[in-house]
């Protein structure tokens, strides 16, 4: 089986996100974000007391299996605004702002 790297694993997820093909979702912690796959494996996004952006991909039972900061690839934090925005639905929310912007005044 090939080795499956750090960088791969990010590029294929970051690309993921960017295509809306990840479901991240807010969870209790303010700023962290999760994405399940089929009951197996599990995303975190959260950011540490210092500012660090961590990846944690987890197995089924919970246990961290790869993490990835910020500190060492630094599409981490791009991955966990993307991750914001989806899951908060930032998009849509300025795109309601926009057109209440837009509207003739009456």
């Amino acid at each position: 089986m090939p080795r499956i790297t750090n960088y791969e694993l990010i590029s294929r997820i970051y690309s993921a996100t960017d295509q809306d093909r990840i479901d991240w979702q807010a969870t209790a912690r303010p700023q962290e974000f999760t994405a399940s796959f089929g009951g197996k494996w599990t995303l975190v996004l959260s950011t540490s007391s210092l500012n660090i952006v961590v990846l944690d991909v987890k197995d089924s039972e919970g246990e961290t299996i790869v993490r990835i900061t910020s500190r060492e690839d630094e599409r981490i934090s791009d991955l966990h605004d993307m991750a914001r925005r989806y899951a908060l639905k930032i998009d849509k929310a300025l795109a309601d702002l926009l057109n209440e912007i837009d509207k003739p005044k009456n």
